[in-house]
């Protein structure tokens, strides 16, 4: 009993664990999708902070370059200190940190200090972002935004905030000729940033293209002809810096767009991901649940069959070709398959001409001779998938599987020449040779009853047997007509 077991048993050792370990590395393929996700969305909280450190040390470079003495610059400079320390805290940065030290509130540092300090925060900007991987992706929508995030706007925005700390340095209604110099320096890499954002286009969302393009070149417009082709500029250091402070909230508003953008397609993407995690769970747990009762049903169903086999002789024991049990059990199952998978087979009916001559003139045991030579030339000259039958006596009949009349008639060909080569000896030193009668018919072609379609190759064969014998009839309508 233990031993019928053992195939159902072994079975399910080597499915279970394999069906695991493939939902497994799905699992770890996706949860690694998720962790990667989470850390972006951590890299882009801490960048979002370091951004807003930055902008404050821009504006803070801007308004500690105006001649003017204004109390109220000097309040503005102290909150913006108070607040970039408050966000350093938050983020606990030790970088950010002692960058931040350097300038003990109260004390006004020069231009290229602060811009000094603004590119080293930039650098641990950018690293933080590719730490995290941020702008490895095959997503072009995620790419685009990370690109707009990582290098794209907060550069511009410095370049621009730039501009605005050495323009802010207007005095008596002047610009010097080396601040127009790097004022200039600073909008040619304003031009090469916004050139990589036009062939951006294509890929990127025009509307948002173009809007940045439009307003940048208004921009650039009025700092060329207000700031730079004039001898007298009629704007304050106060209020150059909050003209172009507008355009930099412009660009700020963008990046903080993007920010959002970002973050909510990394939130989404994350809940699909989980979602796909705990789908992978179900399917799995689903999968071993559908295996298990597969292959317990599938063995039951075979253990019956089996049982049924064993007290059936289906086999014929002179031919070791299945004989018309067989076929009377096997062919509604056959049938039903045939018709589920839209299939189609020939039905071949053959019969040795004059068989009875063989047992009257030479005996019954040559006659069983021809009977084997027979079965033989069928089972080397057929397909595995094809089936072939005693179907009593003298009479054979092949199931020619995929084959339409057409491929039916070359194989009984075939079959025919095989047989008729073969030279039989009687025991009294005769010799002789046979030959075949074939009828063939297409199921479901010629009807979509099998046991008919039988009968139509019975009829092809009977055709074949009363118009000359050894030769091979396709059936056809016209013979039912006939009858």
């Amino acid at each position: 009993m233990i031993k019928k077991y053992i195939y159902l048993i072994v079975n399910l050792l080597l499915l279970i664990p394999g069906i695991i370990v493939v939902y497994t590395y799905a699992y770890n393929y996706v949860d690694k999708e998720v962790t990667r996700l989470e850390q972006k969305s951590s890299a882009l909280y801490e960048m979002k902070n370091i951004y807003s450190i930055i902008t404050n040390l821009q504006k803070i470079r801007g308004l500690s370059n105006i001649k003017e003495t204004d109390i109220e610059i000097f309040d503005k400079i102290e909150e913006l200190e108070n607040e970039n320390y408050t966000i350093a805290k938050k983020i606990n940065n030790p970088r950010i940190e002692a960058i931040l030290k350097r300038h003990p509130q109260g004390t006004i540092a020069d231009f290229e200090t602060y811009t000094y300090d603004i590119e080293a925060l930039l650098l641990i900007y950018k690293l933080t972002a590719y730490n995290a991987k941020l702008t490895l992706n095959s997503d072009i929508k995620e790419y685009l935004l990370s690109k707009n995030v990582t290098s794209g706007l907060p550069y511009l925005v410095e370049y621009f905030a730039r501009i605005r700390g050495l323009a802010s340095s207007v005095e008596n209604h002047k610009l010097s000729k080396s601040i127009k110099i790097k004022i200039q320096n600073q909008l040619y890499m304003v031009e090469e940033l916004l050139k990589n954002a036009k062939e951006m286009e294509y890929f990127s969302d025009s509307g948002f293209i173009n809007k940045l393009l439009n307003t940048e070149q208004k921009e650039i417009t009025f700092i060329e002809t207000e700031l730079l082709n004039k001898d007298t500029i009629t704007l304050s250091g106060l209020e150059v810096f909050n003209t172009i402070t507008k355009n930099i909230n412009f660009l700020n508003k963008l990046y903080y767009e993007s920010i959002q953008n970002l973050s909510t397609y990394y939130k989404e993407t994350t809940q699909q991901k989980n979602f796909i995690k705990s789908l992978i769970i179900l399917v799995c747990i689903l999968s071993i649940i559908v295996v298990i009762f597969l292959n317990l049903f599938y063995f039951m169903k075979i253990q019956k069959y089996i049982q049924k086999v064993e007290h059936l002789n289906i086999i014929d024991p002179m031919t070791q070709l299945y004989n018309r049990r067989f076929l009377e059990n096997f062919i509604d199952k056959f049938v039903s398959q045939v018709n589920r998978q839209s299939e189609f087979f020939s039905i071949m009916m053959i019969d040795i001409d004059f068989f009875k001559k063989v047992n009257d003139t030479y005996g019954h045991d040559i006659g069983d001779k021809v009977i084997v030579a027979i079965a033989n030339v069928l089972q080397q000259n057929i397909r595995k998938s094809d089936l072939a039958i005693r179907y009593g006596g003298e009479e054979f009949m092949v199931l020619l599987h995929y084959a339409d009349a057409k491929a039916a008639y070359i194989i009984a060909k075939k079959l025919k020449e095989s047989f008729n080569q073969i030279e039989f000896h009687a025991n009294n030193g005769e010799s002789f040779h046979k030959t075949l009668s074939i009828g063939i018919a297409e199921f479901p072609k010629d009807t979509d009853d099998i046991w008919e379609c039988i009968k139509f190759a019975d009829n092809a064969l009977y055709i074949a047997k009363t118009t000359g014998r050894d030769k091979i009839v396709i059936y056809s309508k016209e013979m039912q007509e006939k009858e």
